[in-house]
């Protein structure tokens, strides 16, 4: 018979090598199999806390987080003693998001093994994200007391600076734990995030490269590679950078916007017709909580699916600070004697297609009344375009590199009475400077000019064409209508030189019809009605901007697909503005795009002379052209459909004097309609302006208005 104690002695060895059995499994990094074989070890030791930590940390590895934390109870009630347990527990609370819980048993890890260096950088790491800095700083400093070399701390600390917008105290800490550890993929990445934030975008491309060849099989590498190289205007690269991460990752579905704007870039229209309905499915079904909603301005979303996607963007952005502000929120004074104070924050006071239009409205803004404020945010250097908005303001306050709450922090502190986003959903917003509510009221005008969907803005500066009746109830702001086009647009100068069709490529007999607008605004339905345009035209050709060498092979290739020789599209090099505006003349009608409109490219095209066909789409974006037109004088160059859109062109084309006819009514248009008058529109924003002060001064909720229904 066999002993009992020969029994017990079996069962241990047993577990002893399931237990080792399990450790060569987790090195491996084989977790499914180190959880099965911590498992039979518990089956033989239940009281060997050591093997419930182990399978601990390998349930945390496969993301159970649940199961780890009750492994992890299971262990501290055999030994509450066990430091290393209590890391791995509040390891296992972290990632169940209990943070304030996980801070009480990394305390008590550090008091039962103050050399456990882990637990202390747990909890600051924990403090940090409970947004208790000053007690985050101490540990960290307790940390790197003990050990100088501590990339873990270093990392830590960095990260608790970046959180603050403070990138050049990061960066110095992140490359000294690079010193210590070359090669850590987290530190690298950091790194990167502060140099992108610090408006250095080639080193954080380096840096970028530098971690898909360290780690190829990285997906978020190769999505910041991507999505990075999209900023920079290297679209074929960002697009093969995106490509490979969707490989790498196909369930990702949150990448496949960014990659969708890219396939946009490229004119990838035969990927983009299977791509583009996923995604705006998946939108639908609210699974994207961060997709941006400039990513679908130039698809077919309905107004209420963009109204929907803005909302939950502008909570993912907005959210923490918003409920920060509420916590402690900012006091304003009683309304002051004396000018009005409005405040203007973008990231675009530099050589921008935004500031080209809002520079002259600026210039034109009345003094009298009130005092013009400028905030330069954003990852940009300044540039000579900065310098003049230096002067053209009042004054002019430097952001850039500030956390979102020192930056609404001087906002406040300047007393703003309304303050103007300038920048929306676009590259460079800062809505969570909004989110602080720096100013008693809050606006949206012009550089995105759709619904925000952010609670912190109360106002939409729209026009009545932009922002038809039928289009208000998708806004979450209130909109106030200007008498005109919202667009602001002002004299430009133009090259006096003489440009030949020759010297642009243009042939010197036949029709030019032109389009500027980026290739991401093109799609295949209106480019099919371009070639039909050419096919019923003979010698015409079509003018668009160069771009991406695949966009424009793909372009080349789509009008071959519709039978037109593509040495008929004609591509424009890039000029400085004054000549491209001179340039212009050569061509006889300028193409809008359909669902994402031109802007500053409408402008300049209208400036220059030459008609602009458009159509009128049902959202903001395919609204803009319309918008611009109708202030000008000119609604029969409005579409209503893509069928519209080309029985118009043709008439203008082929009726004896009426593309004369039309660019004539442009000319005096641009002589005397709103659109051209930069001190017209001043005027009228300042009326508006004045008005929503008012309201909020009052006490009254906003509400929208129409600014031509103000008395005097």
């Amino acid at each position: 018979m066999v002993q009992q104690s020969s029994i017990a002695e079996a069962a241990v060895e047993a577990a002893r090598a399931a237990f080792q059995s399990g450790n060569a499994a987790l090195a491996r990094g084989e977790v499914d199999a180190a959880v099965a074989w911590y498992r039979q070890a518990l089956q033989g030791a239940p009281q060997v806390t050591a093997i419930h930590n182990n399978l601990a940390t390998a349930l945390l590895q496969i993301g159970e987080a649940k199961a780890a934390v009750e492994q992890a109870e299971a262990g501290l009630a055999v030994d509450p003693k066990f430091a290393t347990l209590h890391n791995t527990m509040g390891n296992a609370l972290v990632q169940n998001g209990n943070l304030t819980r996980a801070a009480k048993h990394y305390r008590q890890a550090m008091l039962l093994a103050p050399e456990l260096r882990s637990a202390r950088v747990n909890l600051g790491n924990v403090l940090r994200d409970l947004d208790q800095e000053k007690f985050a700083l101490a540990i960290y400093a307790e940390a790197l007391k003990l050990e100088p070399a501590d990339a873990d701390a270093l990392n830590g600390l960095a990260l608790l600076h970046m959180k603050k917008g403070r990138y050049q105290e990061a960066m110095a800490l992140l490359q000294q734990s690079l010193g210590h550890r070359p090669g850590d993929i987290p530190a690298m990445n950091n790194l990167a995030i502060c140099l992108l934030g610090s408006g250095r975008r080639h080193e954080a491309l380096s840096l970028y490269r530098d971690i898909v060849v360290l780690q190829p099989e990285n997906v978020e590498a190769h999505a910041n590679l991507g999505q990075l190289l999209q900023g920079l205007g290297r679209d074929d690269e960002a697009a093969a950078a995106l490509r490979m991460a969707l490989h790498l990752a196909p369930g990702r579905d949150d990448l496949k916007p960014a990659f969708m704007q890219a396939l946009r870039q490229q004119c990838a229209w035969s990927e983009l017709a299977a791509l583009e309905p996923e995604i705006l499915a998946l939108a639908e079904g609210g699974e994207l909580a961060t997709l941006s909603p400039f990513a679908i301005a130039g698809t077919a979303a309905s107004p209420a699916l963009r109204l929907a996607v803005a909302r939950r963007y502008a909570e993912a952005c907005t959210g923490e600070a918003a409920a920060a502000a509420a916590a402690d929120p900012f006091r304003y004074p009683e309304p002051r004697e004396g000018k009005l104070r409005v405040g203007y924050v973008s990231p675009d006071f530099r050589q921008h297609s935004v500031a080209v239009s809002f520079l002259p409205l600026l210039k034109a803004h009345g003094r009298r009344e009130f005092e013009w404020h400028g905030f330069a945010i954003g990852g940009e250097p300044p540039d000579a375009v900065t310098e003049t908005f230096v002067e053209a303001f009042d004054r002019f306050d430097d952001l850039r590199g500030l956390g979102p709450q020192e930056a609404a922090a001087r906002i406040h502190a300047a007393g703003i009475d309304l303050l103007i986003d300038l920048a929306g959903h676009t590259r460079d917003s800062a809505l969570e400077i909004f989110a602080w509510r720096p100013a008693p009221v809050q606006a949206h005008y012009l550089g995105y000019g759709s619904t925000l969907g952010a609670d912190c803005i109360d106002y939409l500066i729209t026009d009545s064409v932009h922002t038809p009746a039928e289009l208000a109830p998708f806004c979450h702001e209130q909109p106030v209508y200007l008498p005109g086009s919202f667009m602001a647009a002002g004299p430009a100068e133009t090259a006096a030189e003489s440009i030949s069709r020759n010297s642009c490529g243009l042939p010197e007999q036949g029709l030019v019809l032109a389009c500027f607008n980026a290739h991401y605004k093109l799609d295949a339905e209106t480019f099919a009605v371009w070639m039909a345009l050419l096919q019923a035209l003979p010698g015409s050709v079509l003018w668009l901007k160069q771009g991406a060498s695949a966009a424009m092979t793909n372009l080349d290739n789509a009008a071959a697909q519709h039978g037109i020789d593509p040495a008929r599209l004609v591509w424009a090099e890039r000029l400085p503005h004054a000549r491209h505006l001179a340039r212009h003349r050569l061509a006889d009608l300028a193409l809008d795009t359909r669902r994402h409109n031109g802007g500053v490219t409408t402008l300049d095209a209208l400036w220059a002379g030459v008609p602009v066909l458009t159509v009128a789409g049902d959202c903001h974006a395919g609204r803009t052209g319309a918008s611009m037109l109708n202030a000008l004088g000119v609604p029969e160059l409005i579409a209503t459909d893509l069928d519209d859109y080309r029985d118009k062109a043709l008439r203008l084309l082929r009726t004896p004097g009426a593309l004369a006819a039309v660019g004539a009514r442009v000319e005096t248009g641009r002589a005397t309609s709103s659109l051209f008058r930069p001190g017209r529109l001043a005027a009228d924003l300042e009326r508006a302006y004045g008005e929503i002060i008012r309201r909020q001064r009052r006490n009254e909720r906003p509400s929208g208005f129409a600014v031509a229904d103000l008395s005097d």
